[in-house]
């Protein structure tokens, strides 16, 4: 009698969980980024927040997502009115932050995304599959947006960042920066791969995560990609959305993505050769 009883507790359990796994919605993120650790600046890191931070919401079903950055007009850039070069300080020195903005869809049936980017008035649509990576499964949990999540990682190549002080004093052109010579510095050498930490909820049974990172038993809720100095973490989910939400892109040039990077490699050369640059420069080595 006690193993029937017992039976039907774990059948009603296991019933219970089924019917409780989401299939579709939305997960609201946000990306905390430790900008103290990519400026070598002393004057710099006291003028601005050591962490910008930024929204993205995912909207999926079992057949696709989109990824996209929301507005944040609660979280101005960082360097603005902070007394940092080029924020409409004294100095006159041409320095800004920016992150491109995010509109990716994924197919998850064939692996497929098309990224819609936005750089310098010049749209592209980036069309390439996701990179499978090599995930190491683990049994240590914790509990993200109220959904309890297990660790997977692996090994990735790390972002390289380049960081450009000033672009030239804008009463006098040039290429100068505070001293009026090369201002640019490059965080320490990276290592040829670091150590990517993700965590998945099985309650979302779909491999699917914010940005590019997928191929795990559930739903990607948090990605640790710097060891701390960046971090994107589900806050929220919404139950609801339009299907208008879901929309593929289908505007700008169409470019896999080495193409895409090859390209923005040769846009920066050509802009820090003409002073005309400054800010962040990104490329990635997925």
């Amino acid at each position: 009698m006690r193993k029937m009883i017992l039976l039907i507790t774990m059948v009603v359990l296991s019933l219970s969980q089924t019917m409780a796994q989401v299939k579709d919605g939305k997960l609201i993120f946000e990306r905390k980024i430790n900008m103290h650790r990519m400026i070598t600046d002393p004057e710099m890191r006291r003028n601005i927040p050591e962490f910008r931070s930024e929204k993205f919401e995912l909207v999926f079903n079992e057949q696709a997502t989109v990824f996209k950055t929301l507005p944040s007009e609660d979280a101005p850039d960082p360097f603005a009115n902070s007394g940092a070069p080029g924020s409409g300080g004294s100095r006159g020195m041409g320095f800004m932050f920016r992150m491109p903005e995010t509109n990716t869809y994924t197919d998850i049936a064939s692996q497929m995304q098309y990224e819609a980017r936005s750089i310098f008035e010049n749209d592209y649509l980036i069309i390439d599959t996701l990179k499978p990576n090599s995930w190491k499964l683990s049994d240590e949990t914790k509990t993200i947006a109220n959904y309890v999540c297990k660790k997977a990682t692996t090994s990735v190549a790390p972002m390289a960042f380049t960081m450009r002080f000033g672009g030239g004093d804008r009463r006098g052109g040039g290429g100068g920066g505070r001293n009026g010579g090369d201002t640019t510095k490059q965080a320490e050498k990276k290592p040829n791969e670091i150590q990517l930490v993700v965590w998945y909820t099985e309650a979302i049974p779909l491999s699917i995560g914010p940005d590019t990172y997928s191929g795990l038993p559930g739903a990607i809720l948090e990605v640790d990609s710097d060891n701390g100095g960046n971090v994107i973490s589900a806050i929220n989910y919404i139950p609801k959305f339009s299907a208008k939400e879901l929309k593929q892109p289908t505007k700008g040039k169409k470019l896999n993505r080495a193409q895409f990077q090859t390209e923005m490699q040769t846009i920066m050369k050509d802009m820090q050769r003409g002073g005309g640059f400054g800010g962040m420069r990104m490329s990635t080595g997925n």
